[in-house]
């Protein structure tokens, strides 16, 4: 029978000693580099999670209130009417401006560029609705106060000619120089409780003083 072979120790020299460190620190670097790979694709998958994907349900309701709000805006804007109004005299640039229903003649003075020097507000109804057609004219100081033109067969039934304290309505009477719809509402008022006789009896009317009486004599009547 065979001896066996004789037992041998691992040589013990520095070679050997330094082989097994560096056998050892590669593995170290490979489970790192395992580790290391394993935490970026967890990292991947949670963010791949968390990023919202095209037509979720918040885009979709954000889509929806933008679609429901668009068309309201546009058709509150179609549904505003415009009147078209010649500015003249003491103003900065005077023509044809145009303008959303409902707007007064101190609206149309702006949209000309204002008044020019010596013109006389006081002698025109800026709070007096615009009507689409008519001509706001700016008188100077001194000058006789310009009658309300407007169409007649305007909207608010205007008509050219003076206006019968008896018998116009308070949108007419509106139309005249320093008459807004309080002293329309007045003057209607005041001829409810005993009907005009005479132009003179502008004068009981309360807010109508003597000055606005003057600009208002001759383009009223009593029939």
């Amino acid at each position: 029978m065979a001896a066996p072979p004789p037992f041998v120790l691992p040589p013990d020299g520095a070679r050997a000693r330094l082989g097994a460190l560096l056998a050892g620190a590669g593995r170290q670097r490979t489970a790192v580099a395992v580790l290391a790979l394993a935490a970026v694709l967890a990292a991947g998958a949670v963010w791949v999670r968390a990023t919202p994907r095209p037509g979720a349900p918040a885009d979709a309701a954000g889509a929806a209130a933008a679609a429901q709000t668009l068309p309201r805006a546009v058709q509150g804007e179609a549904a505003v009417g415009r009147v078209a109004v010649h500015v003249a005299g003491r103003v900065r640039r005077p023509g044809l401006v145009r303008l959303a229903a409902g707007s007064r003649v101190l609206d149309a003075v702006r949209a000309a560029g204002g008044t020019t020097p010596g013109a006389d507000l006081d002698a025109v109804n800026l709070a007096r609705k615009l009507v689409d057609g008519e001509q706001v004219r700016i008188p100077a100081r001194g000058q006789a106060a310009p009658a309300a033109a407007t169409p007649s067969s305007g909207p608010a039934g205007q008509a050219a000619g003076p206006l019968d304290l008896n018998t116009a309505t308070a949108e007419q009477l509106d139309t005249l120089p320093g008459v807004g719809e309080v002293t329309a509402g007045r003057i209607v008022a005041y001829r409810t409780a005993h009907p005009f006789t005479s132009v003179d009896e502008l004068l009981d009317v309360p807010g109508i003083g003597q000055r606005r009486f003057e600009q208002l004599k001759d383009l009223v009547t009593v029939g």
